[in-house]
């Protein structure tokens, strides 16, 4: 990887999470993940030269490490390219993807669904209309770095782009929707992900079953309505209680130990069922959760009557 003309790092004529924009530059889930594989590499290295030097040299010896390659991926690392509108908050999906002439989506009538069956892909690519969330998606990989308005942002602006017609995309739209509190638009599009193939909502059910939307349903109650976050020190939940239910509950496995949570409109239980105690976090409030488990009122919610 050589830098360009700016002296920033980035990659090349890729395809992003959004498979209706190809051979594009500097795709910024793409240069962020790279950004974050640096980075995580150059911490075990670090971590190994204290704890484990002998592993670390017989892994270099095997891969042929060179010297000067660690502080090569540090300097890529510093000077990725990402890129991020400083006065909307909004980062880029690519190079040139601000400039893309606009579609309306929700104007193209349903009986051109699925696109890859009506349109040409000359067509589908020459726009800003995306398959799948692709910014979106490394704001919810890597949550917790950042802030709510800029989730938000982000969240307003390409939402109304996508056309969702991948499995994997209203899931991810459902559990931002829950965070920002647009309650209504998540529930719509948890039925989207669960009923995909049910109601046959890309008009594609008899070309297979959609697996990543079946998965995305796990996913949407857990990450979605409970709010949980892994991606932080310790594990963290915000949990809300779509009005359409009275209950919903579920179990993981959390350094080894069972926690299992169940929420209602009144309160959010999670108690230890196997292991050791666990510190969790809840509505940003640390908790030392055990067998006997606690108890919090649930805040997140659509106040049912």
């Amino acid at each position: 990887m050589t830098p360009d003309k700016t002296g920033k790092f980035g990659f090349f004529c890729v395809m992003g999470p959004d498979e209706f924009q190809m051979m594009v530059n500097n795709n910024c889930y793409t240069n962020f993940m790279g950004k974050k594989t640096f980075e995580f590499t150059l911490e075990v290295i670090n971590e190994m030269k204290i704890n484990a030097p002998a592993k670390l040299a017989a892994v270099s010896q095997r891969l042929s490490l060179k010297s000067q390659e660690p502080e090569n991926w540090k300097q890529m690392a510093e000077k990725m390219c990402i890129l991020l509108d400083d006065e909307t908050g909004i980062y880029e999906q690519h190079e040139g993807f601000f400039n893309l002439p606009h579609i309306d989506v929700d104007a193209i009538p349903v009986e051109q669904f699925p696109l890859y069956h009506s349109w040409s892909y000359d067509r589908i690519y020459r726009n800003d209309m995306i398959k799948q969330p692709d910014v979106l998606m490394f704001m919810f990989l890597y949550n917790q770095e950042f802030s709510l308005e800029a989730k938000r942002a982000n969240y307003d602006y390409y939402e109304p782009r996508c056309i969702h017609e991948s499995s994997l995309s209203p899931s991810i739209h459902s559990i931002l929707a829950a965070e920002l509190g647009e309650y209504e638009q998540a529930y719509e599009f948890f039925n989207f992900s669960t009923r995909l193939d049910l109601d046959n909502y890309n008009r594609n059910t008899s070309e297979g079953l959609h697996l990543t939307s079946i998965a995305a349903a796990w996913m949407n109650i857990v990450y979605g309505f409970a709010g949980m976050r892994s991606d932080g020190e310790i594990l963290s939940f915000n949990p809300s209680m779509p009005l359409q239910w009275s209950e919903y509950s579920f179990k993981i496995i959390y350094h080894k130990s069972v926690l299992n949570v169940k929420i209602n409109s009144r309160y959010s239980e999670f108690k230890i069922l196997k292991g050791e105690n666990q510190k969790i976090r809840i509505y940003g409030r640390e908790y030392e959760i055990n067998e006997k488990g606690i108890a919090v009122q649930t805040v997140g919610q659509i106040n049912r009557k």
